[in-house]
Protein backbone atom coordinates (compact mmCIF):
# COMPACT_ATOMS: atom_id res chain seq x y z
CA UNK A 1 0.00 0.00 0.00
CA UNK A 2 0.87 3.40 -0.91
CA UNK A 3 0.21 6.99 0.55
CA UNK A 4 1.28 10.57 -0.72
CA UNK A 5 1.56 13.80 0.32
CA UNK A 6 1.81 16.70 -1.73
CA UNK A 7 2.68 20.49 -1.18
CA UNK A 8 4.03 23.32 -3.28
CA UNK A 9 6.37 25.58 -1.33
CA UNK A 10 9.16 27.88 -2.00
CA UNK A 11 12.93 26.97 -1.25
CA UNK A 12 12.73 29.72 1.79
CA UNK A 13 11.19 26.58 3.37
CA UNK A 14 14.50 24.85 3.42
CA UNK A 15 16.06 27.94 5.77
CA UNK A 16 17.13 30.14 3.07
CA UNK A 17 16.26 33.83 3.67
CA UNK A 18 17.05 36.42 0.96
CA UNK A 19 18.97 39.07 2.52
CA UNK A 20 17.11 42.94 2.29
CA UNK A 21 19.85 43.92 -0.40
CA UNK A 22 18.51 40.79 -2.95
CA UNK A 23 15.50 41.65 -4.84
CA UNK A 24 15.47 38.44 -7.47
CA UNK A 25 12.29 36.65 -6.03
CA UNK A 26 12.77 32.92 -5.46
CA UNK A 27 11.52 30.50 -7.93
CA UNK A 28 8.70 28.81 -7.08
CA UNK A 29 9.01 24.80 -6.00
CA UNK A 30 6.94 21.83 -4.86
CA UNK A 31 7.63 19.22 -2.41
CA UNK A 32 6.16 15.66 -2.91
CA UNK A 33 5.89 12.80 -0.49
CA UNK A 34 5.46 9.39 -0.97
CA UNK A 35 5.23 6.09 1.83
CA UNK A 36 6.01 2.98 -0.27
CA UNK A 37 6.04 -0.67 1.15
CA UNK A 38 9.73 -0.23 1.79
CA UNK A 39 11.14 3.38 1.02
CA UNK A 40 10.02 6.79 1.84
CA UNK A 41 10.28 9.48 -1.37
CA UNK A 42 11.10 13.07 -0.37
CA UNK A 43 10.88 15.44 -3.31
CA UNK A 44 11.92 18.62 -3.93
CA UNK A 45 11.84 20.33 -7.20
CA UNK A 46 11.62 23.76 -8.99
CA UNK A 47 8.32 24.18 -11.17
CA UNK A 48 9.28 22.69 -14.33
CA UNK A 49 9.28 24.05 -17.70
CA UNK A 50 9.02 21.83 -20.97
CA UNK A 51 12.73 21.20 -22.30
CA UNK A 52 14.26 23.21 -19.69
CA UNK A 53 15.91 20.44 -17.00
CA UNK A 54 15.39 20.60 -13.38
CA UNK A 55 16.97 18.92 -10.32
CA UNK A 56 14.87 16.46 -8.49
CA UNK A 57 16.60 16.58 -5.04
CA UNK A 58 15.43 12.91 -4.21
CA UNK A 59 15.63 11.95 -0.29
CA UNK A 60 15.38 8.20 -0.23
CA UNK A 61 15.04 6.35 3.19
CA UNK A 62 14.51 2.87 3.96
CA UNK A 63 11.23 2.47 6.42
CA UNK A 64 12.87 -1.08 7.29
CA UNK A 65 16.49 -0.54 8.57
CA UNK A 66 15.41 4.16 8.63
CA UNK A 67 19.29 4.44 7.38
CA UNK A 68 19.22 6.71 3.91
CA UNK A 69 20.13 4.88 0.72
CA UNK A 70 23.86 5.03 0.47
CA UNK A 71 24.71 3.02 -2.49
CA UNK A 72 22.98 2.44 -5.89
CA UNK A 73 20.72 3.74 -8.02
CA UNK A 74 17.30 4.53 -8.76
CA UNK A 75 15.61 4.71 -12.00
CA UNK A 76 13.15 7.51 -12.97
CA UNK A 77 10.87 6.39 -15.72
CA UNK A 78 8.65 9.77 -16.91
CA UNK A 79 5.30 9.02 -19.22
CA UNK A 80 2.71 11.09 -20.99
CA UNK A 81 -0.28 9.54 -22.64
CA UNK A 82 0.39 6.91 -25.10
CA UNK A 83 4.31 8.41 -26.05
CA UNK A 84 7.05 6.32 -25.23
CA UNK A 85 8.71 6.60 -22.02
CA UNK A 86 11.54 8.08 -20.81
CA UNK A 87 14.04 6.59 -18.42
CA UNK A 88 16.88 8.37 -16.57
CA UNK A 89 18.89 6.01 -14.41
CA UNK A 90 20.65 8.00 -11.65
CA UNK A 91 23.28 5.76 -10.58
CA UNK A 92 24.23 6.82 -6.74
CA UNK A 93 22.92 9.46 -4.66
CA UNK A 94 25.34 12.54 -3.96
CA UNK A 95 25.59 11.97 -0.96
CA UNK A 96 23.74 9.74 1.95
CA UNK A 97 20.77 9.27 1.05
CA UNK A 98 20.10 12.43 -1.46
CA UNK A 99 20.30 11.98 -5.16
CA UNK A 100 19.93 14.79 -7.30
CA UNK A 101 18.99 13.98 -11.16
CA UNK A 102 18.25 16.63 -13.63
CA UNK A 103 15.53 15.55 -15.37
CA UNK A 104 13.84 16.98 -19.13
CA UNK A 105 10.09 16.98 -19.88
CA UNK A 106 10.01 17.47 -23.39
CA UNK A 107 6.09 18.87 -23.46
CA UNK A 108 3.70 20.42 -21.16
CA UNK A 109 1.16 19.14 -19.48
CA UNK A 110 0.80 16.40 -16.79
CA UNK A 111 3.11 13.42 -16.67
CA UNK A 112 3.12 10.62 -14.92
CA UNK A 113 6.59 9.63 -13.08
CA UNK A 114 7.51 5.99 -11.84
CA UNK A 115 10.77 4.99 -9.07
CA UNK A 116 12.35 2.33 -9.67
CA UNK A 117 14.19 1.18 -6.41
CA UNK A 118 17.04 -2.20 -6.91
CA UNK A 119 17.54 -3.57 -3.52
CA UNK A 120 18.40 -7.26 -2.31
CA UNK A 121 18.05 -8.93 -5.69
CA UNK A 122 14.41 -7.33 -6.03
CA UNK A 123 13.06 -4.18 -7.72
CA UNK A 124 10.74 -2.01 -5.53
CA UNK A 125 8.39 0.43 -7.80
CA UNK A 126 6.97 3.19 -6.53
CA UNK A 127 4.34 5.69 -8.21
CA UNK A 128 4.62 9.14 -7.74
CA UNK A 129 1.92 11.70 -8.44
CA UNK A 130 1.31 13.57 -11.40
CA UNK A 131 3.76 16.74 -12.25
CA UNK A 132 2.44 19.71 -14.02
CA UNK A 133 4.86 20.79 -16.62
CA UNK A 134 4.43 24.62 -17.82
CA UNK A 135 5.13 25.76 -21.70
CA UNK A 136 6.92 28.76 -20.58
CA UNK A 137 9.10 30.56 -18.01
CA UNK A 138 5.52 33.08 -18.02
CA UNK A 139 3.68 30.47 -17.13
CA UNK A 140 5.39 29.48 -14.37
CA UNK A 141 5.39 33.19 -13.36
CA UNK A 142 0.92 33.48 -13.52
CA UNK A 143 0.86 30.38 -11.71
CA UNK A 144 -0.60 30.79 -8.22
CA UNK A 145 1.71 30.83 -5.63
CA UNK A 146 2.30 27.60 -4.04
CA UNK A 147 0.99 27.18 -0.68
CA UNK A 148 3.76 26.24 2.14
CA UNK A 149 3.38 23.22 4.35
CA UNK A 150 2.90 24.23 8.39
CA UNK A 151 4.45 22.76 10.81
CA UNK A 152 7.47 21.45 13.04
CA UNK A 153 10.93 21.24 10.67
CA UNK A 154 12.69 17.83 11.62
CA UNK A 155 14.78 17.47 8.49
CA UNK A 156 15.86 14.08 6.80
CA UNK A 157 19.23 14.52 7.99
CA UNK A 158 18.02 14.83 11.60
CA UNK A 159 15.72 11.65 11.07
CA UNK A 160 18.53 9.71 10.24
CA UNK A 161 20.88 10.25 12.05
CA UNK A 162 18.26 9.11 14.80
CA UNK A 163 17.15 6.11 13.23
CA UNK A 164 13.22 7.75 13.26
CA UNK A 165 10.50 5.32 12.81
CA UNK A 166 7.13 6.46 11.85
CA UNK A 167 4.04 4.52 11.56
CA UNK A 168 0.51 4.62 10.12
CA UNK A 169 -2.53 4.46 12.19
CA UNK A 170 -4.30 1.47 11.58
CA UNK A 171 -7.34 -0.90 13.12
CA UNK A 172 -6.38 -3.60 15.51
CA UNK A 173 -8.57 -5.68 18.11
CA UNK A 174 -7.54 -4.51 21.47
CA UNK A 175 -7.98 -6.18 24.92
CA UNK A 176 -8.07 -3.86 27.99
CA UNK A 177 -5.40 -6.15 29.93
CA UNK A 178 -4.49 -5.36 34.05
CA UNK A 179 -0.53 -5.66 34.57
CA UNK A 180 0.76 -7.24 37.21
CA UNK A 181 3.75 -8.52 38.74
CA UNK A 182 4.74 -12.27 38.69
CA UNK A 183 7.32 -15.19 39.50
CA UNK A 184 8.44 -17.82 37.57
CA UNK A 185 7.81 -21.29 40.24
CA UNK A 186 8.66 -24.39 39.83
CA UNK A 187 5.96 -26.89 39.36
CA UNK A 188 5.22 -29.46 42.19
CA UNK A 189 7.76 -32.39 41.83
CA UNK A 190 10.14 -30.61 39.18
CA UNK A 191 12.31 -29.93 41.87
CA UNK A 192 14.25 -32.86 43.70
CA UNK A 193 16.92 -33.22 46.23
CA UNK A 194 19.03 -36.36 46.63
CA UNK A 195 20.54 -36.67 50.07
CA UNK A 196 22.65 -39.85 51.41
CA UNK A 197 21.10 -42.41 53.73
CA UNK A 198 24.02 -43.19 55.05
CA UNK A 199 26.82 -40.98 55.87
CA UNK A 200 30.31 -42.02 54.00
CA UNK A 201 33.06 -40.88 51.42
CA UNK A 202 31.24 -39.97 47.71
CA UNK A 203 32.77 -41.49 45.29
CA UNK A 204 32.43 -41.03 41.93
CA UNK A 205 30.26 -44.18 39.74
CA UNK A 206 32.33 -46.94 38.50
CA UNK A 207 34.41 -45.66 35.62
CA UNK A 208 32.78 -42.85 35.21
CA UNK A 209 32.95 -39.00 36.98
CA UNK A 210 30.98 -37.24 39.38
CA UNK A 211 28.81 -35.58 37.26
CA UNK A 212 28.80 -31.30 36.94
CA UNK A 213 26.43 -28.65 37.66
CA UNK A 214 24.40 -27.73 34.54
CA UNK A 215 24.21 -31.21 33.46
CA UNK A 216 21.29 -33.11 32.22
CA UNK A 217 20.24 -36.00 34.30
CA UNK A 218 17.57 -38.64 33.82
CA UNK A 219 15.37 -40.50 36.25
CA UNK A 220 17.10 -43.63 37.71
CA UNK A 221 20.60 -42.67 36.53
CA UNK A 222 23.24 -43.29 39.20
CA UNK A 223 24.87 -40.17 40.19
CA UNK A 224 27.72 -41.27 42.81
CA UNK A 225 28.28 -43.88 44.85
CA UNK A 226 28.62 -43.42 48.53
CA UNK A 227 30.94 -45.82 50.87
CA UNK A 228 29.86 -45.77 54.06
CA UNK A 229 32.15 -46.77 57.39
CA UNK A 230 32.45 -50.65 57.78
CA UNK A 231 29.82 -51.06 60.50
CA UNK A 232 26.47 -53.65 60.74
CA UNK A 233 24.99 -52.40 57.77
CA UNK A 234 28.25 -52.94 56.11
CA UNK A 235 28.56 -56.01 57.58
CA UNK A 236 24.77 -57.65 56.79
CA UNK A 237 25.40 -56.04 53.13
CA UNK A 238 28.39 -58.42 52.47
CA UNK A 239 26.56 -61.00 54.19
CA UNK A 240 23.50 -60.89 52.15
CA UNK A 241 25.25 -61.58 49.17
CA UNK A 242 27.52 -64.16 50.32
CA UNK A 243 24.21 -65.90 51.16
CA UNK A 244 22.64 -65.31 48.05
CA UNK A 245 25.99 -67.33 46.50
CA UNK A 246 25.36 -70.08 48.83
CA UNK A 247 22.06 -70.78 48.82
CA UNK A 248 22.27 -70.44 45.08
CA UNK A 249 25.09 -73.29 45.25
CA UNK A 250 22.43 -75.40 47.62
CA UNK A 251 20.30 -75.17 45.03
CA UNK A 252 21.73 -75.76 42.25
CA UNK A 253 22.87 -79.21 43.99
CA UNK A 254 19.09 -80.24 45.15
CA UNK A 255 18.57 -79.71 41.03
CA UNK A 256 21.63 -82.22 39.80
CA UNK A 257 20.40 -84.45 42.48
CA UNK A 258 16.78 -84.37 42.27
CA UNK A 259 17.40 -85.41 38.71
CA UNK A 260 19.60 -88.00 38.94
CA UNK A 261 17.11 -89.61 41.42
CA UNK A 262 14.33 -89.07 38.87
CA UNK A 263 16.27 -90.90 36.39
CA UNK A 264 17.41 -93.81 38.88
CA UNK A 265 13.90 -93.96 39.32
CA UNK A 266 12.72 -94.32 35.57
CA UNK A 267 15.46 -97.69 35.44
CA UNK A 268 13.41 -98.92 38.94
CA UNK A 269 16.79 -98.26 40.31
CA UNK A 270 15.78 -95.88 43.46
CA UNK A 271 12.56 -95.81 45.01
CA UNK A 272 9.51 -93.31 45.47
CA UNK A 273 9.89 -92.23 48.59
CA UNK A 274 13.47 -91.43 47.56
CA UNK A 275 12.33 -89.33 44.73
CA UNK A 276 9.74 -87.33 47.30
CA UNK A 277 12.48 -86.30 49.81
CA UNK A 278 14.95 -85.63 46.93
CA UNK A 279 11.75 -83.51 46.06
CA UNK A 280 11.53 -82.12 49.55
CA UNK A 281 14.99 -81.11 49.37
CA UNK A 282 15.19 -79.51 46.23
CA UNK A 283 12.17 -77.08 47.30
CA UNK A 284 13.72 -76.45 50.32
CA UNK A 285 16.62 -75.02 49.23
CA UNK A 286 14.24 -73.17 46.46
CA UNK A 287 12.69 -71.35 49.68
CA UNK A 288 16.61 -70.14 50.91
CA UNK A 289 17.43 -69.40 47.60
CA UNK A 290 14.34 -66.91 47.57
CA UNK A 291 14.66 -65.54 50.59
CA UNK A 292 18.29 -64.86 50.35
CA UNK A 293 17.64 -62.33 47.23
CA UNK A 294 14.98 -61.14 48.52
CA UNK A 295 17.16 -59.62 51.45
CA UNK A 296 19.88 -58.84 49.57
CA UNK A 297 17.36 -57.15 46.80
CA UNK A 298 16.25 -54.95 50.21
CA UNK A 299 19.53 -53.75 50.62
CA UNK A 300 20.12 -52.83 46.78
CA UNK A 301 16.79 -51.12 46.82
CA UNK A 302 18.31 -48.79 49.22
CA UNK A 303 21.22 -48.27 46.67
CA UNK A 304 23.56 -50.53 48.19
CA UNK A 305 25.47 -52.62 46.14
CA UNK A 306 29.59 -54.18 46.90
CA UNK A 307 31.93 -52.89 44.79
CA UNK A 308 35.60 -54.53 44.38
CA UNK A 309 34.42 -56.31 47.32
CA UNK A 310 33.25 -53.50 49.60
CA UNK A 311 29.73 -52.50 49.87
CA UNK A 312 28.93 -48.98 48.61
CA UNK A 313 25.20 -47.39 48.42
CA UNK A 314 24.00 -45.79 45.12
CA UNK A 315 22.73 -42.20 44.22
CA UNK A 316 19.50 -41.89 41.99
CA UNK A 317 18.57 -39.25 40.62
CA UNK A 318 14.75 -39.18 41.68
CA UNK A 319 13.63 -37.33 38.21
CA UNK A 320 15.03 -36.16 34.95
CA UNK A 321 15.80 -32.47 35.00
CA UNK A 322 19.27 -30.74 35.24
CA UNK A 323 21.71 -30.65 38.15
CA UNK A 324 21.61 -26.96 39.75
CA UNK A 325 23.51 -27.49 42.61
CA UNK A 326 25.86 -29.95 43.60
CA UNK A 327 27.15 -29.80 47.45
CA UNK A 328 30.35 -32.02 47.60
CA UNK A 329 33.33 -33.35 45.62
CA UNK A 330 34.87 -36.59 45.28
CA UNK A 331 35.84 -38.21 48.34
CA UNK A 332 34.48 -36.04 50.62
CA UNK A 333 32.83 -37.34 53.50
CA UNK A 334 29.06 -36.73 53.15
CA UNK A 335 26.15 -37.42 55.76
CA UNK A 336 22.76 -37.57 55.78
CA UNK A 337 21.96 -33.95 57.23
CA UNK A 338 22.65 -32.04 53.77
CA UNK A 339 21.60 -33.13 50.01
CA UNK A 340 24.53 -33.69 47.80
CA UNK A 341 22.89 -32.82 44.76
CA UNK A 342 19.60 -30.69 43.52
CA UNK A 343 18.14 -31.29 40.35
CA UNK A 344 15.50 -28.91 38.41
CA UNK A 345 12.78 -29.91 35.45
CA UNK A 346 12.11 -26.27 34.08
CA UNK A 347 10.81 -28.08 30.82
CA UNK A 348 7.27 -26.92 31.97
CA UNK A 349 6.72 -23.92 34.88
CA UNK A 350 4.61 -21.86 36.95
CA UNK A 351 4.20 -18.36 36.33
CA UNK A 352 2.80 -16.85 39.63
CA UNK A 353 0.80 -13.97 38.72
CA UNK A 354 -0.66 -11.87 42.12
CA UNK A 355 -3.59 -9.76 40.81
CA UNK A 356 -4.98 -6.98 43.21
CA UNK A 357 -7.79 -8.31 44.98
CA UNK A 358 -9.56 -4.42 44.10
CA UNK A 359 -8.88 -6.06 40.20
CA UNK A 360 -10.09 -9.25 40.30
CA UNK A 361 -13.60 -9.06 39.19
CA UNK A 362 -12.12 -7.13 36.00
CA UNK A 363 -10.26 -10.11 34.80
CA UNK A 364 -12.33 -12.69 32.58
CA UNK A 365 -13.10 -15.61 32.76
CA UNK A 366 -10.59 -17.43 30.16
CA UNK A 367 -8.05 -15.69 32.35
CA UNK A 368 -5.87 -15.14 28.86
CA UNK A 369 -2.84 -13.76 29.58
CA UNK A 370 0.90 -13.04 28.18
CA UNK A 371 4.20 -11.96 29.68
CA UNK A 372 6.95 -10.13 29.21
CA UNK A 373 10.67 -10.85 30.68
CA UNK A 374 13.11 -8.35 32.35
CA UNK A 375 15.18 -7.76 29.25
CA UNK A 376 12.90 -7.97 26.62
CA UNK A 377 10.46 -5.36 27.63
CA UNK A 378 7.66 -4.51 24.85
CA UNK A 379 7.86 -8.13 23.77
CA UNK A 380 5.12 -10.30 24.70
CA UNK A 381 4.81 -14.13 24.87
CA UNK A 382 1.04 -15.49 25.31
CA UNK A 383 0.70 -18.10 27.18
CA UNK A 384 -1.51 -20.72 26.08
CA UNK A 385 -4.65 -22.25 27.89
CA UNK A 386 -6.86 -20.94 31.18
CA UNK A 387 -5.25 -20.43 34.76
CA UNK A 388 -4.49 -23.86 36.28
CA UNK A 389 -5.66 -22.21 39.53
CA UNK A 390 -7.40 -18.98 40.84
CA UNK A 391 -6.14 -18.32 44.34
CA UNK A 392 -8.89 -18.90 47.18
CA UNK A 393 -7.25 -16.87 49.97
CA UNK A 394 -6.20 -13.11 49.96
CA UNK A 395 -2.50 -12.67 50.70
CA UNK A 396 -3.10 -10.51 53.89
CA UNK A 397 0.42 -8.38 53.38
CA UNK A 398 0.05 -7.67 49.77
CA UNK A 399 -3.86 -7.74 49.31
CA UNK A 400 -3.37 -9.72 45.95
CA UNK A 401 -4.65 -13.03 44.92
CA UNK A 402 -2.55 -15.58 43.16
CA UNK A 403 -3.37 -16.97 40.04
CA UNK A 404 -1.46 -19.92 38.36
CA UNK A 405 -0.75 -20.67 34.67
CA UNK A 406 1.29 -22.94 33.47
CA UNK A 407 3.86 -23.00 30.47
CA UNK A 408 6.00 -24.75 28.53
CA UNK A 409 10.04 -23.81 28.78
CA UNK A 410 11.79 -26.06 25.98
CA UNK A 411 14.42 -23.77 26.11
CA UNK A 412 14.42 -22.41 29.55
CA UNK A 413 14.48 -18.85 29.28
CA UNK A 414 12.17 -18.57 32.07
CA UNK A 415 13.87 -19.52 35.37
CA UNK A 416 12.47 -19.97 38.44
CA UNK A 417 12.53 -16.96 40.71
CA UNK A 418 12.57 -14.44 37.83
CA UNK A 419 10.25 -11.62 38.24
CA UNK A 420 7.71 -11.21 34.99
CA UNK A 421 5.49 -8.65 34.09
CA UNK A 422 2.17 -10.53 33.48
CA UNK A 423 -0.98 -8.84 31.24
CA UNK A 424 -3.91 -10.34 32.16
CA UNK A 425 -7.27 -9.74 30.00
CA UNK A 426 -10.14 -8.29 31.08
CA UNK A 427 -13.52 -8.56 29.36
CA UNK A 428 -13.39 -5.66 26.91
CA UNK A 429 -12.35 -5.76 23.36
CA UNK A 430 -12.82 -3.40 20.36
CA UNK A 431 -11.90 -2.87 16.92
CA UNK A 432 -10.12 0.26 17.68
CA UNK A 433 -7.49 2.86 15.51
CA UNK A 434 -4.78 1.84 17.59
CA UNK A 435 -0.75 3.44 17.65
CA UNK A 436 2.34 2.14 19.54
CA UNK A 437 2.78 3.77 22.60
CA UNK A 438 6.17 4.45 21.99
CA UNK A 439 4.70 7.11 19.89
CA UNK A 440 2.73 9.07 22.66
CA UNK A 441 4.62 11.72 24.70
CA UNK A 442 3.18 13.35 28.19
CA UNK A 443 3.38 16.91 27.57
CA UNK A 444 1.87 18.59 30.90
CA UNK A 445 0.16 15.87 31.58
CA UNK A 446 -1.78 15.46 28.14
CA UNK A 447 -0.47 12.87 25.53
CA UNK A 448 -0.03 14.33 22.17
CA UNK A 449 1.86 12.70 19.01
CA UNK A 450 3.56 14.08 16.01
CA UNK A 451 2.13 13.36 12.88
CA UNK A 452 4.19 13.02 9.42
CA UNK A 453 2.80 15.94 7.33
CA UNK A 454 5.65 15.77 4.24
CA UNK A 455 8.78 14.45 4.18
CA UNK A 456 10.64 16.99 6.68
CA UNK A 457 7.10 18.74 8.22
CA UNK A 458 5.44 17.33 11.25
CA UNK A 459 2.24 18.19 13.00
CA UNK A 460 1.87 18.18 17.19
CA UNK A 461 -1.63 16.78 17.83
CA UNK A 462 -3.66 16.50 21.32
CA UNK A 463 -5.03 13.20 21.85
CA UNK A 464 -7.97 11.35 23.61
CA UNK A 465 -6.19 7.76 24.43
CA UNK A 466 -8.21 4.18 25.56
CA UNK A 467 -7.70 0.39 25.71
CA UNK A 468 -3.66 0.04 26.13
CA UNK A 469 -2.91 -3.71 25.00
CA UNK A 470 0.52 -5.27 24.64
CA UNK A 471 2.18 -2.43 23.52
CA UNK A 472 -0.47 -0.79 21.47
CA UNK A 473 -2.94 2.01 22.79
CA UNK A 474 -6.47 3.27 21.20
CA UNK A 475 -6.72 7.09 19.96
CA UNK A 476 -10.63 7.99 20.43
CA UNK A 477 -9.83 11.37 18.67
CA UNK A 478 -7.25 13.51 17.09
CA UNK A 479 -5.79 10.63 14.68
CA UNK A 480 -7.70 9.43 11.39
CA UNK A 481 -6.63 6.20 10.53
CA UNK A 482 -3.85 5.85 8.04
CA UNK A 483 -2.26 9.21 9.72
CA UNK A 484 1.60 8.44 9.96
CA UNK A 485 2.79 9.38 13.28
CA UNK A 486 6.45 8.97 14.85
CA UNK A 487 6.72 5.90 16.75
CA UNK A 488 10.96 6.13 17.47
CA UNK A 489 12.42 9.36 18.62
CA UNK A 490 8.76 11.38 19.22
CA UNK A 491 10.27 13.36 21.77
CA UNK A 492 13.47 14.35 19.54
CA UNK A 493 10.66 15.98 17.22
CA UNK A 494 9.18 17.46 20.34
CA UNK A 495 12.23 19.10 21.44
CA UNK A 496 12.30 20.32 17.84
CA UNK A 497 8.67 21.78 17.85
CA UNK A 498 10.25 24.25 21.04
CA UNK A 499 13.57 25.17 19.69
CA UNK A 500 14.26 28.76 18.25
CA UNK A 501 16.63 27.70 15.88
CA UNK A 502 16.16 27.29 12.23
CA UNK A 503 18.29 23.96 11.55
CA UNK A 504 20.51 24.22 8.76
CA UNK A 505 19.39 22.48 5.73
CA UNK A 506 22.22 20.09 4.14
CA UNK A 507 20.02 20.04 0.55
CA UNK A 508 21.92 20.35 -2.75
CA UNK A 509 19.75 22.32 -4.62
Amino acid sequence: MMRLSVFAVLTAGCGYKPSPAESKPEEKSAQVTVWGDRFEIFLEHKLIVAGQPVTFVTHVSDLKTLHPRKEGPIVFVLRQGTEPPIEHVDPAPARAGIYTPKLAFPKAGSWSVTLRIPIDGQEQVVELPSFTVYGSKEEVDRAPEPEAPEGISFLKEQQWRLLTRVEPVVRRKLTQRIKVPALVAARPGSRAAVTPPVAGRLLAPPGKSLPEIGRRVEAGQTLAIVQPPFSDFAAKLVESEAAVIRAKLDLDQADLVHGRIKELVGKKAKSERELQEAEFAQKTTKASYDAAVALRDTYRKSGAIVVDGLPVLELRAPIAGTLVRVHAATGEHVSTERSVFEILDSGTVWIDARVPESDLARVSRSFGASYETPEARGTFVDIPGTARFVGTEVDPPSRTVSILYEAENPGGHLRVGMALTVHLETARAEDASAIPTSAVVDEEGRPVVFVQLSGETFEKRYIQLGIRSLGYVQVLEGLADGDRVVTKEAYSVRLASVSTTIPAHGHAH
